[in-house]
């Protein structure tokens, strides 16, 4: 697994596939983050203080990913600007403007809230990344 630092440290396993969520700003309630940040802090001391199987794990982390979703598809705060035909135009071009050129996409798809999509970034992108790190 490739990793390297700027700002904030990154790993990038070769010829992994990443599913990828992002939402627009005010989607989730302040309380909401809150309760999810306290989920996943309850995860990771789990992880490394368990010796629970690996799957046990999994499922905690897919029972944290659900309820982010369902919070998300329930849209009962924040806007829905992606639900705009043109908006979502500009969300899909800008998708795939990259697309074959540093990473291949997969798949997404756009809600009024938030977007999903599955990428791998080709490994020659990785390459670059590490090698403008080193001169």
């Amino acid at each position: 697994m490739e990793y390297y630092k700027r700002n904030l440290p990154h790993w990038q396993p070769s010829g992994a596939e990443f599913f990828i969520t992002f939402r627009l700003a005010g989607t989730l309630p302040k309380e909401a983050i809150q309760l999810l940040k306290e989920k996943q802090k309850q995860f990771y001391s789990i992880s490394q203080n368990s010796k629970k199987p690996p799957v046990q794990k999994a499922k905690f982390a897919d029972k944290i990913f659900e309820h982010y979703e369902k919070l998300l598809d329930s849209q009962f705060a924040g806007p829905t600007w992606l639900k705009e035909k043109d908006v979502a135009k500009i969300v899909t071009d800008s998708l795939h403007f990259y697309d074959q050129d540093r990473y291949d996409l997969y798949a997404y798809t756009i809600m009024s809230n938030h977007v999903h999509l599955v990428l791998n970034i080709l490994k020659r992108i990785i390459k670059q990344n590490i090698l403008s790190l080193i001169l």
